[in-house]
């Protein structure tokens, strides 16, 4: 998960195939899979390896697609390349066979699109790798005074905004980060136990021991408010997410 300065990116995801068509496709299924939804990404296209390799650093994606046919650098060369210096940059491999399957799963390759395939294929690829990255990025890292502090998003009940601060509170303390609320945000929202249910309020759906029609009662006791103006909506997706975690789904 990598951040700018100005704006908050959490998730870079890089297109490594020869054909112009190939890449617009991936490009395009992945903005389509995304519309809608919080998290920032920067999708990166390459026409070929040596193009990649000039831009690659360990943690510089979090998601590669890489065709295995390409001229020079090859997809199976870049993986190795990859996978020797990065070990959680998760990669799919774009080919026309599916005869590289066990050199793949050597290198710890998530899935293969054997091409032609379908926008609904890539999307059963994409959740299955969304799950993965989840359960490497378990902590977000904010600074407090001048010291970065690591806090686990188990740990997190609840934020909210409080003079210039972001707030987050665990069981143990709060913590309090000078920044604003839109550049903390996306730092939870890509993950789906989180919920912004109020103006500047995000809540940890996984602490949740009830629902009332105007707060949600939190493990510690504590209520955390619901706006009055989405509380149907808020609702809502909170019932889709109890019924997504009973059937597996997250």
């Amino acid at each position: 998960m990598l951040y700018e300065r100005r704006r908050v990116i959490t998730l870079r995801i890089a297109v490594i195939d020869d054909s112009s068509a190939q890449r617009e496709q991936l490009s395009g299924y992945i903005k389509e899979y995304y519309s809608g939804n919080p998290i920032y990404r920067q999708v990166d296209l390459f026409e070929n390896g040596e193009q990649f390799m000039e831009c690659w650093r360990p943690g510089a994606y979090d998601l590669l697609f890489i065709d295995i046919f390409l001229d020079g650098i090859n997809g199976l060369e870049i993986a190795e390349k990859v996978r020797n210096s990065d070990a959680d940059c998760l990669m799919v491999f774009t080919t026309n066979s599916s005869d590289f399957a066990v050199r793949g799963f050597e290198l710890r390759v998530s899935d293969y699109l054997v091409k032609p395939f379908s926008y609904e294929k890539f999307k059963d690829t994409l959740k299955y790798c969304e799950r993965s990255m989840r359960s490497h990025a378990r902590y977000i890292e904010v600074k407090e005074s001048r010291t970065m502090i690591k806090i686990r998003l188990d740990d997190i009940i609840f934020t909210d905004y409080f003079n210039h601060y972001i707030q987050i509170h665990t069981k143990t303390r709060t913590i309090r980060s000078y920044m604003k609320f839109e550049t903390f945000s996306p730092y939870l929202l890509c993950y789906p136990q989180f919920l912004c249910c109020y103006r500047n309020c995000i809540v940890n759906m996984d602490r949740v021991i009830s629902l009332e029609k105007n707060d949600f009662i939190m493990d510690t006791d504590e209520r955390v408010p619901i706006t009055r103006k989405n509380r149907q909506e808020i609702h809502q997706r909170y019932a889709d997410y109890q019924f997504l975690r009973l059937s597996g789904g997250v």
